[in-house]
Formats: C-alpha cells, structure tokens, sequence
C-alpha cells in the first residue's frame, strides 16, 4: 500500500522495476472467493455487518474504471466485510478487489499489502507499471503466501 507521497524517483524506481521483471511474470491472480477464504483462514476476525461499510465498499468499486473492469459482465460487487483487530477489511467476491481502512495506516497497510500480494496479478495487471512495481516490491518483502 502506497503510504508515502509520490515522488520522481519513486515513478522511475517503479518503472525500472516494472522493465526488469515484466516478462518473467505471468498471470496468477486469485478469485474473489479466493480471496475471502484466504483471509477468514488466515486472520482473526469478526463479521463486520455494516450497510455503509458494505455500500463504501460497492462503490469504490463502481467508481474506479480498473476495479470496475474485473467484474464479471453486467454485475454489481458483493462485498464481504470484516473487522480484525481495528481493520475494516471488504472483499468482492466477483471481482477479488478489496478495500482496507484502519485509523491506524500501519495496520491497514500490514492487511492491504498481503491480500494484494496473494490476490496476484491478471494479464491486464501486468501491464500496468505501478501495479507490478508494488507486486515484485512485496513479494521482497513478506513470505509468498500459498493458496
């Protein structure tokens, strides 16, 4: 999760990063369902049965042109929410995007960043620089979860 202001040398770190590992990556991005059974395996959490939440979660979704497009063909999001430790966590079961927000950018970071990992890349994620900059600098950093 970007946490930081972008900067020049941060855009020409991800673009380097992006040119010296495009053609080695390969699809591998995960279902919605996936993804949800993941993070109910892997955390502690709680339901978090929110209408709000459920609906900021909906049109995030809605709203942003890339997450729109993985949904399937004339569907609307059907988001899971979830609260672990402070972290409001909602995961579309159609499309395998997700919103996290905490109080604390810390812990949301900690939760965005290792379902955005598992989540993986699809071919169109790959041709996106910033998207495959930030896969490839995670997968540095925390373990390779494994489905």
């Amino acid at each position: 999760m970007l946490t930081t202001e972008v900067t020049p040398e941060l855009v020409e770190g991800g673009k380097r990063i992006f040119e010296a590992n495009r053609l080695s990556l390969h699809p591998n991005r995960k279902t919605g369902k996936g993804i949800d059974d993941y993070f109910r395996k892997k955390y502690h959490y709680q339901t978090f049965d929110n209408e709000e939440f459920r609906k900021i979660v909906a049109y995030n979704i809605m709203e942003n042109e890339h997450s729109r497009r993985k949904l399937p063909q004339g569907t609307r999001p059907n988001p899971q929410c979830y609260c672990k430790d402070g972290v409001l966590v909602g995961i579309d079961l159609l499309s395998g995007e997700f919103h996290v927000e905490c109080e604390d950018i810390n812990k949301a970071a900690a939760v965005y960043d290792d379902l955005f990992l598992y989540r993986g890349l699809d071919e169109e994620d790959l041709k996106n620089c910033f998207l495959v900059a930030e896969y490839i600098r995670l997968s540095e950093v925390l373990p390779l979860q494994k489905s």
